[in-house]
């Protein structure tokens, strides 16, 4: 079973997680908890926002544990595989770079930009894309009256 720890340095107490105070100190540790637990919850949101097909509302989720705890890599992840399946390659790229900055050898990550290198290699050049111009069609003059 889970516990919090209490924040106060001097303390340090094992608390069950509903406990209002410390067993040892008596600080409250209701709301510390519920901040403690927080980007998990997110968390669990954004798993069941994509699994609803909610990937814009996902990788939001995501992005918000991404921004309280930068190194969760699990949640990084996320935010990166939301944001492939987005289409928003660039992120994606960033966000698994950053994983394998923190954890080299993260499969997820891994196999993550090796489907964008993936995307990058069967994309049409630029060289090879036809560019066609549309002619500028002129411009009705106005007449005042």
């Amino acid at each position: 079973m889970a516990t919090v720890q209490c924040p106060i340095v001097t303390c340090r107490a094992e608390n069950d997680p509903q406990v209002v105070t410390c067993i040892r100190c008596n600080t409250p540790l209701q709301e510390y908890t519920r901040l403690l637990f927080y980007p998990s919850q997110l968390f669990n949101h954004g798993l069941a926002a994509a699994r609803n097909g909610q990937l814009k509302q996902a990788r939001d989720l995501f992005a918000a544990v991404v921004q309280w705890c930068p190194r969760d890599i699990e949640a990084r992840n996320a935010l990166a595989m939301a944001c492939f399946a987005l289409k928003d390659w660039s992120e994606a790229h960033q966000q698994w770079k950053t994983v394998q900055d923190q954890s080299s050898e993260d499969p997820i990550a891994q196999r993550g930009q090796a489907a964008i290198a993936d995307r990058v290699r069967k994309a049409p050049s630029s060289t090879t894309a036809k560019h066609t111009k549309q002619k500028a069609r002129p411009r009705k003059k106005r007449h005042s009256r």
